[in-house]
């Protein structure tokens, strides 16, 4: 227990040394917030934040590597930090063509696609179209239930960096880590065997887009994450797990310094380096714990953001009404009247409730 404290301190002084430099270089190479970055600055209060610097996430990853490599790496550790990196590289695209990028890239429906295939004017493009239907099926599955803005990644090509993601953490964990199980309950664990691995693909789409999806006012992401990290550090001490509990104690101390700054007015947002890094490595900490249970429950949170934005969605494409004023949820309520300072605290609060429930549950 005291190395995780001692991690979580040292993380917190390592972060705040590192936070004035990032941000300083962010404001110089101007990666800010620009106008049309999302529907949100729809919503008149929100415009204030235009111009204020993004991906604040690398605040985090270079504490939180730094901090593991030299003190913390060990066969826990590793795939973690790997698919950290991952899911950081891919954020850190997409934040870097919805601010620099200059024109939309052109997307092909799967209905056009399919038509080419078949009425095409040349034989060649009609073998070609017709191969790669497949991949055309593919792409507009996901972008029609994605959510993609201005010049950034397409929802399919986010999922198919996180598919690999998960590819990597099913190797790890299944023929690695030979974990086959998932905890249920008290001592109960269910021996799921192969069923496992879709199960940590699943986890890993799900968890990083939902943290992703809940980033949208200053501090709300962070805090609740702060509440998820805490609550899977003190399981893991539970479990005498301590190169996971340090692990996520690091964690806990990068988001601690990072909230400061991120606290309204904010000075600095996490962008999608941060939510979709730092998502991923959520959902892996606690397949490595065998407490996925565990991540619905505190990550409550991110399940209701997530759910209201596909609601939104199911609703206007199949019903053609809106169930939202805007989704996701916090968002509705910012437009109701609710202050950002009110939405922000209540939610931290429901989730630091979800944490002792979740530590409790996991004493049974």
């Amino acid at each position: 227990m005291l190395a995780a404290f001692t991690f979580l301190i040292l993380s917190i002084l390592v972060s705040i040394l590192v936070a004035p430099f990032i941000i300083d270089l962010l404001y110089q190479f101007k990666v800010v917030r620009g106008r049309a970055a999302d529907d949100s600055l729809k919503i008149k209060q929100r415009k204030s934040k235009i111009g204020t610097p993004m991906m604040g996430g690398i605040i985090i990853l270079i504490s939180v590597v730094i901090i593991t490599i030299l003190f913390n790496w060990n066969k826990y550790t590793q795939i973690p930090i790997i698919i950290f990196l991952i899911g950081s590289i891919l954020g850190a695209i997409d934040d870097l063509l919805n601010i620099f990028g200059k024109k939309k890239r052109v997307f092909r429906s799967f209905k056009h696609h399919f038509k080419l295939a078949f009425h095409h004017k040349k034989i060649s493009q009609r073998i070609l179209y017709t191969i790669t239907l497949p991949w055309a099926l593919y792409k507009g599955l996901f972008n029609s239930i994605g959510s993609r803005y201005g010049t950034g990644l397409y929802p399919h090509e986010r999922i198919l960096i996180q598919i690999i993601e998960g590819a990597i953490v099913s190797y790890y964990i299944f023929f690695y880590l030979h974990i086959h199980s998932i905890w249920i309950w008290s001592n109960i664990y269910i021996n799921i065997g192969y069923w496992i691995i879709p199960l940590i693909f699943l986890m890993i789409i799900s968890t990083a887009n939902a943290v992703n999806i809940t980033d949208g006012l200053d501090g709300l992401s962070s805090g609740v994450m702060i509440a998820s990290f805490i609550t899977f550090m003190s399981i893991a001490l539970i479990d005498h797990n301590e190169s996971i509990a340090i692990l996520s104690a690091t964690i806990t101390g990068a988001l601690i310094t990072y909230m400061y700054f991120n606290i309204k007015p904010a000075r600095v947002q996490i962008g999608d380096i941060g939510t979709l890094g730092l998502g991923s490595l959520l959902a892996v900490i606690s397949i490595i714990l065998q407490k996925e249970i565990i991540l619905i429950i505190v990550g409550g949170i991110f399940v209701v953001e997530t759910l209201s934005v596909i609601i939104q969605k199911l609703g206007k494409k199949y019903l053609k009404r809106k169930f939202f004023l805007m989704a996701p949820l916090h968002h509705h309520l910012e437009m109701l009247g609710w202050s950002e300072e009110k939405i922000v605290m209540r939610f931290w609060l429901f989730s630091f409730v979800l944490a002792l429930i979740s530590i409790w549950i996991s004493l049974i």
